[in-house]
């Protein structure tokens, strides 16, 4: 079963102006007006190059049940719910529809590895609940709120992924969202441009404890510097998960490929063994944030550990393949130094006859700590023993800088294309990574013929 809500009852909950047939009935929310269908309300945002209000009436026409509007609209075609900011008004229908459900729901965030840990988390505790969980990387000012509405009185719990990139967004998001049960994976420095410090990152993504009752639990990645040195509470119970001794959840025994880990996990006093079907050790740290939740929420532990076994990492996201003699590992999505560092350790496992190729490009957000940032990333993968780093982008260039003279730059990814297919050879392997914005996956693509 769907939301349902009818317009009237959305203009009480945002405090917004009704104009038109409050009877008329929501059982969505969309902000692309490309999307528009039978039930949905529209949601207009403000951007830097468009203004979504101008598409109103073209919303309306295609079927729309009701829109926000932040302006004055003359004669519109349909319901209309006159609010000082669409966003604002969205967030604030969500935290009133959340306060409806009485069910665990855990709050995800982190530097990086949030829809990782996600997937792997809604997995786990989906082997015993009904499980609603945040669709692709919806986690922001706009998507959380849209994720928390698309709950269901059959749901049995949510896993909600939740992002920020600026000072104060998670107190806005983590009002909306209340979780019961909060994991953070890491603190990075992704976003440190407007951060400053990891200190701030810190307290900035802690905040998604605002809410949990009292005495509940803060499942965090005990390896972490600063996330392992937090102390529990009698408002908020610090658990940690990780490979080291100071974990609640510790992973020991790591059997490693290039395609997975078997490992055993030791929790109060009890050895489980596990097998996580994707590389590296932070998705070790990911199946038992994983376990710890859906052991926090009463699912078997022996249904939790057949459910990783399942799992399959979403698209670009450290996604191996074979492609004619090439191995190739897609983590397009997106990067940070700290996900560089994780994706250059699986292409360093990899066991393979010829030469490892790692194609970096930009790392954004980073600010001040941009330079550094990408020569440290073509340190490491010197350290890691990778043959040849191929950087695209203005910033890459200290990638490769920092790996030294076995690197090679270029400016665009057709030309790392074309370089790449004039040099590889059967038992080659080949990591591409960038920022999402540098488009890396184009290399994917051209490598593997699709």
């Amino acid at each position: 079963m769907e939301m349902h809500m009818t317009v009237a009852e959305i203009a009480a909950l945002c405090g917004g102006r009704l104009s038109g047939d409050g009877s008329a009935v929501v059982t969505a929310f969309y902000t692309d007006s490309r999307e528009t269908e039978p039930g949905k309300m529209f949601v207009p945002i403000r951007g830097e190059k468009t203004d979504a209000h101008r598409f109103i009436p073209q919303v309306f026409a295609a079927g729309a049940a009701a829109t926000f509007s932040e302006t004055l609209l003359e004669d519109p075609a349909g319901p209309v719910v006159y609010v000082q900011d669409s966003r604002a008004a969205l967030q604030k229908v969500a935290e009133h529809y959340r306060e409806r459900f009485a069910i665990p729901v855990i709050g995800i965030t982190g530097s990086v590895g949030k829809t990782t840990t996600k997937e792997m988390v809604a997995l786990a505790v989906s082997a015993g609940l009904r499980t609603m969980k945040t669709a692709g990387n919806a986690n922001s000012q706009i998507g959380l709120p849209m994720t928390v509405l698309r709950m269901a009185p059959e749901d049995e719990a949510a896993v909600v992924e939740m992002g920020v990139s600026m000072p104060g967004e998670m107190a806005r998001i983590a009002r909306v969202a209340k979780p019961t049960i909060a994991v953070m994976t890491n603190i990075g420095v992704s976003h440190i441009e407007f951060m400053k410090t990891r200190e701030n990152i810190l307290a900035e993504k802690f905040q998604i404890a605002d809410y949990l009752p009292a005495g509940g639990a803060v499942f965090v990645n005990g390896d972490d510097d600063l996330l392992g040195a937090l102390k529990s509470t009698p408002e908020k119970k610090i658990v940690r998960f990780g490979l080291g001794e100071n974990c609640d959840w510790r992973a020991v025994d790591l059997d490693a490929d290039a395609y997975g880990t078997r490992f055993t996990c030791v929790h109060d006093g009890r050895k489980i063994p596990v097998y996580v079907p994707v590389a590296g050790e932070h998705n070790v740290r990911n199946a038992l944030a994983a376990l710890a939740v859906a052991d926090a929420v009463g699912v078997p532990e022996e249904k939790a550990v057949r459910a990783i076994a399942q799992y399959t990492p979403p698209a670009m996201r450290q996604q191996i393949r074979a492609v004619g003699g090439i191995t190739l590992i897609d983590d397009t999505y997106n990067a940070s130094p700290d996900s560089m560092r994780a994706a250059l350790k699986i292409l360093a496992d990899l066991k393979a006859a010829g030469k490892k190729y790692a194609v970096l490009a930009d790392m954004l957000e980073l600010g001040d700590y941009a330079e550094q940032g990408h020569r440290e990333t073509g340190a490491f993968a010197a350290q890691c023993g990778v043959d040849c780093v191929v950087g695209v982008g203005p910033l890459a260039k200290f990638i490769v800088e920092g790996f030294g003279p076995a690197g090679i730059w270029f400016a665009t990814n057709a030309q790392a294309v074309a370089f790449l297919k004039a040099r590889l050879h059967d038992g080659d392997a080949v990591l591409c990574k960038g920022s999402r914005s540098m488009h890396t996956d184009e290399i994917i693509r051209a490598l593997s013929g699709a």
